[in-house]
C-alpha cells in the first residue's frame, strides 16, 4: 500500500466514531468487488461531518482497483483497532480550529469532537462557556441528547453579572425548549471579586464534560471560534481527571459560587 493510502485511512480512522465506523466496514463487507465506487459511497451510514465524508471518499476512491470492498473493510477495521489501543495508552488528544501547517496531519476539530462527544453522550453532558452565538447545531444536538434521556446542564456568563463585560447574555443562543430542559447555572456577581478598576470577575472557562471525557479549549460556543478563529484544545479520556473536575465544579455549586437559574 502507497503512503498516500495509509495516510488517507489513518486520517479517516482518527476522524470517525467507533459505531459509524462500524456501520461504515459492514456496508463495504456486503459488496461484492464489481460494485463502482459511487454506489459503495451511496450506502455508507448518513453524517453531517463534511470532513468525515471527504475522508470516507479519499479512502474509498484510492482503494478502488487495489483490493476488493471486503479487504478494504479490514484494513479500516484493523486500523481503527490500533488507533483504539494507541488511544487507550494515550488518553489526551490535541484540538484544533483554524489553519493546518502544511505536510501536516490536521488534528481534530474542536467543534467536531464537541459534537461526536454530544451524539455518544449516555449519562450527562456539562458545557461551560463565556459567550454563545450562533450555534443552531449545537443546539439540536443538546436536544436529541435530552430526547435520549441524557442530563444537560449549562454553565453560562451574563451580561448583567459580568457588569457589560459581555455585551449579549450566552442563554440567549439556546431555543426556550432546550432551556427549559436543561440546568442553567451562573455565577452571581456578588460572589466574585473586583479588580483596581472594580470590574468583576468574567466567567471565561470553556470546558465540556460528556460522560466520563472532558474537552478544555480556548473556544468560546460561538460560529466564530468553531470555524474561523484560531483555537486550541484537548480532550482528556482519563477518570482521575473527570472525577477530580467534576468534584470541583460540585464544591462550587455546594458553596454557591454556582447557582442554578430559577
Amino acid at each position: 500500500m502507497s503512503d498516500e493510502f495509509t495516510v488517507a485511512v489513518e486520517n479517516f480512522v482518527r476522524m470517525a466514531p467507533d459505531a459509524w465506523l462500524a456501520a461504515a466496514c459492514v456496508t463495504l463487507r456486503s459488496h461484492p468487488a464489481a460494485v463502482s465506487v459511487e454506489h459503495v459511497l451511496r450506502q455508507f451510514p448518513a453524517t453531517n461531518n463534511a470532513d468525515l465524508s471527504f475522508l470516507a471518499v479519499e479512502v474509498v476512491r484510492q482503494a478502488s482497483g487495489r483490493m476488493s470492498w471486503e479487504a478494504l473493510s479490514w484494513v479500516v477495521h484493523t486500523a481503527a483497532a490500533t488507533h483504539r489501543r494507541s488511544q487507550i495508552d494515550r488518553d489526551v488528544e490535541l484540538l484544533w480550529s483554524g489553519p493546518t501547517p502544511a505536510n501536516q496531519i490536521p488534528a481534530r476539530r474542536i467543534d467536531q469532537a464537541l459534537y461526536d462527544l454530544i451524539a455518544s453522550a449516555k449519562r450527562e453532558i456539562l458545557l461551560i462557556t463565556f459567550a454563545a452565538a450562533k450555534i443552531e447545531r449545537l443546539a439540536r444536538e443538546l436536544a436529541k441528547a435530552i430526547r435520549r434521556g441524557v442530563d444537560v446542564r449549562l454553565v453560562l456568563e451574563f451580561e448583567q453579572s459580568s457588569e457589560g463585560q459581555l455585551s449579549y447574555d450566552a442563554l440567549k443562543a439556546f431555543p426556550p425548549d432546550l432551556i427549559d430542559a436543561a440546568g442553567i447555572y451562573h455565577w452571581p456577581v456578588e460572589k466574585r471579586e473586583r479588580n483596581q478598576a472594580g470590574r468583576p470577575g468574567k466567567l471565561h472557562a470553556k470546558v465540556a464534560i460528556v460522560d466520563d471525557r472532558v474537552l478544555i479549549s480556548s473556544a468560546n460556543l460561538t460560529d466564530d471560534a468553531f470555524n474561523r478563529n484560531l483555537e486550541i484544545g484537548v480532550m482528556l479520556s482519563s477518570n482521575r481527571f473527570r472525577r477530580h473536575l467534576g468534584e470541583h465544579l460540585s464544591g462550587l455549586i455546594r458553596s454557591g459560587e454556582l447557582v442554578e437559574l430559577s
